[in-house]
């Protein structure tokens, strides 16, 4: 579902200041992604978010062409809604502001398909990932609303990690759903430090699961040797009373 409309230009949410390790200051802009940096937004995801997110890593997302391919199919699809957000840097060297940090983001709305639901999945691992981290749509009943922001994937860039980029980037939710009269979030955070920054965030847990007992009906697990032991499903409430 949209929720933005159509036109209007990309809202800054923020602009934040963190020191580096040289005691200097870097600032962040955070905000909607401008259409002119879908594909570079597309490109961060395809460089960090496939090889450092725990289930990717697992099924070696980054070099299964079929994966790979529908990864960047469902960001296209969802971008142009235009409600993802960047932490964007500049350049000290000129030119393009760097994507420090990002999050793709979309709504569900009970009872109604979104544009990526009819999707034809090439890939039978990510399909079946996907119908896995659905489990966010107990959301509905445990805030009892009709619709929610939901998320295709979080990444930080490995030179701006240490800094709570992540737990920045989750806190802003808050103000997208405020914005747009969205009453809730809710993610599959699949690795302890996001789990700790969700928590930072204000997020709750509404179920954990340990990856060891994700298995098929022949008991073979789904994601064997993965570096992280639990998924946890984790959502809030958002104040959209303007």
């Amino acid at each position: 579902m949209r929720v933005k409309p159509l036109g209007q230009p990309p809202k800054i949410w923020q602009v934040i200041e963190k020191k580096n390790k040289d005691g200097k200051l870097m600032k962040f802009t955070i905000q909607e992604i401008p259409e002119d940096r879908y594909e570079d937004a597309i490109q961060h995801m395809c460089t960090y978010f496939l090889v450092d997110e725990p289930i990717c890593q697992c099924l070696n997302a980054k070099n299964d062409s079929l994966f790979l391919h529908d990864m960047i199919m469902l960001w296209r699809m969802l971008l142009p809604e235009g409600i993802s957000i960047a932490a964007f840097i500049d350049n000290p060297n000129g030119g393009k502001s760097i994507i420090a940090g990002m999050n793709v983001l979309g709504v569900n709305v009970r009872n109604q398909k979104d544009n990526i639901s009819d999707y034809q999945y090439k890939s039978e691992k990510l399909k079946h990932t996907r119908e896995i981290l659905n489990k966010t749509k107990m959301v509905y009943e445990r805030y009892e609303v009709d619709k929610y922001l939901y998320t295709l994937g979080l990444s930080v860039e490995p030179d701006y990690r240490g800094y709570g980029l992540g737990k920045e980037l989750l806190k802003v939710r808050d103000l997208i759903g405020s914005a747009y009269g969205v009453p809730a979030t809710a993610t599959a955070v699949t690795s302890i430090n996001s789990q700790k920054a969700a928590a930072g965030a204000g997020f709750e847990e509404f179920l954990t699961t340990n990856y060891a007992d994700m298995v098929d009906k022949d008991g073979k697990e789904y994601f064997p040797n993965i570096n992280s032991k639990a998924l946890k499903i984790m959502g809030k409430r958002i104040n959209t009373a303007q």
